[in-house]
């Protein structure tokens, strides 16, 4: 019988700390619209492909949680399965919460997002907003506004003139960037968590600029009539000794400040033989540098996501972090906040060992997309709702994988599912769809070489067959107000810090003294 707990229990397990994780099993929409805020998010319709990484030690005691509709016990056998034991599921799921007085939740990522807000209040963190910034660029001043987010986030929309450099490059670039130290650098975002962190990044590190956050970002660009730049590709090129040398430095001053710790390649070789502590270790950096190897045996993540993200990536809390890195300085940058936070055991281990990333197929019967489409086989895409929108097979059908059995579609002749993992959801599904008496087969090569066999594709919502709720912004993200959602969204982030400190269940501890000379 799986055990369970009520959420009088659930809350004294989380105060009490220790190696413990609170996974959400709900799907990104419904979780956003109102979670318990230690809650990690890994909906059931992916467990399988996420739950290795966020729970790496299966003796970890896991508690899971939905919105009372039955997901935890279903995700219960679904992990026990695959070797977890120590699980326990919250009576009633968020609802419960709720009624015994929790405080629920909305939006993703919060404790990342809270904190930088607590981090501009600790710290002082200096912004400017969107006319000044105009005001500066227009006539000509000495300014360089320096985007904080991951490249890919960038080419979506910039502020015009700005240079791509996320957050965890700032330290060993800035100085081949702002030769200068009377160059004013402004930092931005979409909206304010990493402007906030960006920025205080850099004062951190001692550099003699004035710097200061975007207030609100490309959200206030937008807000004082100013035009956004699309499709931007500017960053930094190679750097420089005299950049790194002085970007190492600043950050081993910043890892000082807040104890991070350091260890070898003996020592964390020790801990992967202790089975008593779970251990994380993160690839802290660039997404193309992870798309040609990653550090060996380490989870992909850039260091500037990881700090944004962290309730997507560590579910244990009290667990051991190992953070590498090739350079010294993206490692020490992550550590440096995961400290603040309040993740106690963080360590650096500088490396260069990388590993191929590997191609699995996945293991399951394909059917190529020229013979699925001339034998007229239903096609069920289990892609992202934003991938199946921007682009599908035409005539296809998208569904969430948790809700086959409501909604599988008929097929007469065949059905040929897809996905944007590799196949990998798609394989699961092919077994879930056996056991409610469906044979299908993965499309092989997915909507990739669907199109390359010159198929026709589509796009928008039509071939729906459930609720698109895997987006996870969706408090704010109303289409017929996109100002409004916008307005909400920002009010949202400032009010985070007074949620927290009522609820009672999270602290950081923002490092306020000087790391450096300004």
């Amino acid at each position: 019988m799986t055990a369970s707990i009520d959420s009088g229990e659930l809350r004294e397990r989380i105060i009490a700390g220790g190696e413990f994780a609170l996974v959400d099993v709900r799907e990104s929409g419904p979780f956003a619209h109102g979670h318990v805020l230690s809650a990690c998010n890994l909906p059931l319709s992916r467990l399988e492909l996420g739950i290795a990484a966020l729970l790496p030690r299966k003796a970890t005691f896991v508690v899971l949680t939905d919105g009372g509709d039955g997901l935890s016990r279903r995700a219960t056998g679904v992990l026990q399965t695959m070797g977890y034991g120590d699980i326990a599921v919250h009576e009633g799921g968020i609802e419960a919460w709720q009624a015994a007085g929790g405080e629920v939740f909305e939006g993703i990522n919060v404790p990342s997002k809270a904190f930088g807000e607590c981090i501009e209040s600790a710290c002082a963190t200096p912004a400017l907003d969107a006319d000044e910034v105009h005001r500066r660029i227009a006539a000509g001043d000495d300014i360089i506004v320096l985007d904080g987010r991951p490249f890919s986030e960038y080419g979506d929309f910039a502020i015009p003139g700005a240079l791509s450099c996320p957050n965890s490059e700032l330290a060993r670039h800035i100085t081949d960037l702002v030769p200068s130290p009377s160059t004013t650098v402004v930092v931005n975002c979409a909206g304010r968590t990493r402007s906030i962190i960006g920025a205080q990044t850099l004062r951190n590190t001692g550099l003699a600029n004035p710097v200061h956050a975007l207030e609100n970002g490309t959200i206030g660009w937008e807000w004082a009539g100013h035009s956004l730049e699309y499709g931007a590709g500017r960053r930094p090129g190679g750097t420089s000794a005299s950049s790194h040398a002085w970007g190492i430095e600043a950050c081993r001053r910043m890892a000082s400040a807040t104890g991070l710790g350091e260890i070898d390649e003996a020592t964390l070789d020790d801990w992967l033989k202790d089975e008593s502590r779970t251990l994380y270790r993160f690839d802290v950096r660039s997404p193309e540098e992870h798309a040609r190897g990653v550090l060996a045996g380490m989870t992909a993540i850039e260091g500037t996501q990881l700090v944004q993200e962290t309730d997507s990536w560590i579910a244990v809390r009290d667990a051991r972090i190992v953070l590498g890195d090739d350079c010294g300085t993206r490692s020490r940058f992550a550590g440096h906040w995961l400290k603040q936070m309040g993740y106690c055991d963080v360590h650096v281990l500088d490396t260069d060992h990388v590993l191929p990333v590997p191609s699995t197929p996945p293991d399951a019967p394909m059917v190529p997309p020229g013979e699925a489409a001339a034998d007229g086989w239903t096609i069920l895409d289990l892609s992202s709702s934003l991938q199946y929108i921007s682009c599908h097979p035409a005539g296809a059908f998208w569904a969430l994988r948790s809700r086959l059995a409501g909604c599988a579609p008929a097929a007469d002749r065949g059905l040929a599912v897809l996905d944007d993992e590799g196949g990998r959801l798609a394989a699961l599904a092919v077994t879930d769809l056996a056991v409610l008496g469906i044979g299908a087969r993965v499309l092989e090569g997915g909507l990739e070489a669907w199109i390359a066999a010159g198929l026709p594709v589509a796009a928008g919502h039509e071939g729906a067959l459930c609720a698109m709720d895997d987006r996870g912004e969706a408090p704010f993200g109303i289409l017929d107000d996109p100002d409004g959602a916008k307005r909400r969204y920002i009010a949202w982030e400032k009010g985070l810090p007074a949620q927290i400190e009522r609820d009672g269940l999270l602290s950081f501890r923002p490092v306020t003294e000087p790391q450096g000379e300004h």
